[in-house]
Parts: C-alpha cells; sequence; structure tokens
C-alpha cells in the first residue's frame, strides 16, 4: 500500500512552525506536485483494491490534521483550505475507482495496434437488451449461415468491442425478469430514432 508519506505536503503538515511560515504560493505548488502524484499513481496501479486501501488512508490523514487542535487557529485557515482540496481530489479519484468497478468496459486500454472496431460507452445490460432481440429473432446469423446462440452473439459483442461481459446469462436473465418497461433501453433507441426523423 502507498502512503505518500514522503511527499512534500505531508513533511509540512507533520512539522506545524513550517507550515505557519510557507508562503501561500509555495503552498499551492506543493499541493499541485502533492494532486500531480495522487493522479500518477491511480494511472500506474491497475489494483482497484490496492489504489481503494491507499486512498482511503492518505483521506484518513489528511483528515486527522484538520482535527488537529494545533492547526485550528485562524493562522492555519489556508493550510486547511488546501487540505481540504486535496481530500476533495481524493474523493475524485475514489468516485472514478467506483465507476470503473460498475463499469469496466469504460475503463479498458485498447492497444493501438489492434484496437476494437467499436467501444460501448453505455451499460452492459443495455448492450445485451438491444442485442438480444436480434439474436432471438435470428437476424444474426454465423458466417456459415447457422442462426447465432446468444453464448455466440456475446462472443460477437466481445470481439466488437473489446470488452469482457461478465456472467452473460445472468445478464439477460435480469432484463427478462422485469416486471415494469422490460424494454426500457429499446423504448430509448426508439424514441431517439423517431425524433431523428422528426416524427413525434
Amino acid at each position: 500500500m502507498k502512503h505518500f508519506d514522503d511527499t512534500e505536503l505531508l513533511e509540512i503538515l507533520n512539522t506545524c512552525d513550517n507550515a505557519k511560515a510557507t508562503p501561500l504560493a509555495t503552498l499551492n505548488g506543493i499541493l499541485k506536485e502533492f494532486l500531480a502524484e495522487i493522479h500518477s499513481y491511480c494511472r500506474e496501479d491497475r489494483d482497484i483494491a490496492e489504489r481503494i486501501r491507499s486512498l482511503n488512508y492518505l483521506k484518513s490523514k489528511l483528515t486527522t490534521y484538520l482535527e488537529d487542535k494545533a492547526l485550528t487557529s485562524k493562522k492555519f485557515t489556508v493550510l486547511r483550505i488546501i487540505i481540504k482540496q486535496a481530500i476533495s481530489s481524493i474523493d475524485a479519484e475514489l468516485l472514478i475507482v467506483k465507476m470503473d468497478l460498475q463499469y469496466p468496459e469504460r475503463f479498458i486500454e485498447f492497444p493501438s495496434d489492434n484496437p476494437p472496431l467499436g467501444r460501448w460507452n453505455g451499460e452492459i445490460i443495455e448492450l445485451i437488451e438491444y442485442f438480444s432481440p436480434l439474436q432471438i429473432k435470428g437476424r444474426i446469423q454465423k458466417p456459415s449461415g447457422e442462426p447465432m446462440l446468444f453464448s455466440d452473439m456475446v462472443v460477437m459483442l466481445e470481439a466488437f468491442f473489446g470488452i469482457v461481459i461478465v456472467k452473460p446469462h445472468d445478464v439477460r436473465a435480469r432484463i427478462l425478469a422485469r416486471k415494469k418497461n422490460p424494454t426500457q433501453f429499446i423504448d430509448e433507441m426508439r424514441l431517439a430514432l423517431r425524433e431523428a426523423s422528426g416524427k413525434p
């Protein structure tokens, strides 16, 4: 787990006298470097669990500084603002991690020499909902002319969009089990087509 203890910001926070004597412009520069290091770390470490642990540890440490009675006086107001800005940036990175867990297909880094034909930026359940009727009605066939099974369609979608669809049968089961508006994404697509044609 990365601790960020060797960053200049944390070194200053560990010594109140140094923090009080540091000019505002210098503090802003130190904050900028600190946020750049967090951003760089989050882009390099693809272990989501490790990122969450490191970011939460860092957030907890910065929060402790805010609660330190030695930093509550008015002379440390600017420093407290900088700490809060750092915590806000950590919260933003944690939100990105949450999105990465919910929509991993949006965070796939494709090789430049062999990229997929397209990129899906919606939810997987929408993709399955949209293509399932085509597969069910036999509108999608294998190159041999044989009907494409659902599992074949999943393989096709994964190859086309460069994604991995986890538990696709469970995803389709959730669609078929909907009691209200079982075709919500298809309905949205129908509406989009009507709007594009200029018809109500």
